[in-house]
């Protein structure tokens, strides 16, 4: 690591759980700010590790979903994912996700990089695998997921990179990560 990521110096003084829901926690915390001589209160919302799946297939089309996304009031294309259980392997969980919402098994798994999309106030951590060699399995749909698959050319998501027609920050650096480093 290079000198530009260092250690937090702040001294936690108060931390309170303000809500707790079924995929994350909110806590409110006040530290003391050494440096500066100060107090500083910030809100959490912890939320845990995510697989991102980047799933390839032999004729380079990417298994995609559709998916609503209330927060924004958009149905948006984006790559499977989901929350990796607390226990579960991290590439355990990527498997598990992408069978859950496509319907495919990936039998070829790699992490190609992980990253915290919202790292002003939350912990969340995009753990982002590229899948390959997949097999058609069935869905395992949760409650309350409503996913429409789609297969996307490769060649059609760099043109979608370009007209900003890939909205999500995960699925965004998912591919531009495979279009600069795997796929060479």
């Amino acid at each position: 690591m290079s000198n530009y990521f260092k250690e937090l110096d702040y001294k936690l003084l108060d931390k309170k759980k303000v809500y707790k829901g079924t995929r994350i926690v909110v806590e409110e915390l006040t530290y003391y700010n050494k440096r500066d001589n100060k107090k500083v209160h910030r809100e959490h919302v912890l939320a845990g590790d995510a697989a991102i799946i980047l799933a390839i297939d032999e004729n380079d089309e990417v298994l995609m979903v559709q998916e609503p996304r209330t927060p924004i009031g958009k149905i948006i294309l984006s790559l499977p994912a989901g929350m990796i259980e607390p226990g579960e392997k991290s590439e355990d969980g990527a498997i598990r996700e992408l069978e859950e919402e496509t319907g495919y098994r990936a039998q070829t798994i790699k992490l190609m990089r992980y990253e915290y999309p919202s790292i002003g106030y939350s912990n969340e951590r995009s753990l982002i695998f590229l899948a390959r060699d997949l097999i058609k399995t069935h869905r395992h749909l949760d409650d309350t997921e409503d996913i429409k698959v789609v297969k996307v050319k490769l060649s059609d998501l760099k043109r979608m990179l370009d007209t900003n027609e890939i909205l999500d920050a995960s699925t965004t650096i998912a591919l531009l990560h495979y279009f600069m480093y795997e796929n060479k």
